[in-house]
């Protein structure tokens, strides 16, 4: 299997050093990233704020034209920390960042609601719920989970779906790339899909030459959570040295 499982009570954070911005309004997040290669762009971006078309095609904008809820910083290679200013405090935040490596996108897998963990995740659990997903047809051809976070009754799903085959309007050769979280709740009869609560990652369509490859999706790089207070989770992550199949695309196309 492909995906990466854990379980929501690893999901608490563990009792590390909090950070704490000058300002409640506006807040600077701060951190270490160790890279492999220079980083050349990071960004904190809030998923559920921001137009995931144009995050996904790296616009950040000017002016009125500007990305909303995406807030580019500055990576130091001596000391491989990084800065990212002017946050709103009280929200959640994925790192993006960009490396000779590839992209690399934080997800959060944190459940859409306050829940409390209910037993362990089984391999039953487990079949049902990559039944669901590989199973859809509807219209993209390849459908994968990357990451489950999930206890006996609710699952948190990071899932890649592409169209390779011909579609509407497509030319030859051009795909379509999707990645979204997904929610799951047990109920009696099963396992089902939480409708309308999904969060939209990446949204992508054109050549396949030409999308952004590698292209990987990691949990260390998401789901801060900046607090109203302007106080945050120390934040120190080590990058892997090359892309994962198992994490999204890894240079080549499923």
């Amino acid at each position: 299997m492909r995906y990466r499982r854990f379980f929501f009570p690893m999901l608490v954070l563990s009792t590390l050093l909090l950070c704490r911005s000058h300002s409640c309004a506006a807040v600077t997040l701060r951190g270490t990233l160790q890279s492999p290669s220079a980083i050349t762009k990071i960004w904190a971006v809030n998923r559920v704020r921001t137009n995931p078309l144009a995050v996904s095609r790296g616009f950040l904008g000017r002016g009125k034209s500007r990305t909303p809820w995406v807030f580019p910083g500055t990576w130091n290679a001596r000391t491989e920390s990084f800065s990212i200013p002017h946050l709103v405090a009280g929200h959640y935040y994925d790192l993006l960042v960009w490396n000779k490596q590839g992209r690399w996108e934080g997800v959060n897998m944190r459940y859409y609601r306050l829940c409390t963990p209910q037993g362990k995740f089984t391999a039953a659990d487990s079949r049902q719920i990559l039944t669901f997903i590989t199973k859809i047809q509807r219209f993209t051809n390849y459908n994968e989970p990357l990451w489950i976070a999930a206890d006996h009754r609710h699952a948190t799903v990071v899932v890649e779906q592409l169209r390779t085959t011909g579609f509407y309007s497509g030319h030859q050769g051009s795909i379509i790339f999707r990645v979204a979280v997904w929610y799951f709740q047990r109920f009696f009869g099963g396992w089902e899909k939480v409708s309308n609560m999904g969060v939209v990652l990446t949204r992508w369509r054109g050549p396949a030459k030409e999308i952004p490859n590698p292209w990987q999706y990691l949990p260390a790089l998401g789901g801060i959570d900046v607090k109203k207070s302007g106080r945050y989770a120390a934040i120190h992550i080590i990058l892997p040295a090359k892309a994962s199949p198992h994490h999204g695309l890894d240079g080549t196309i499923p």
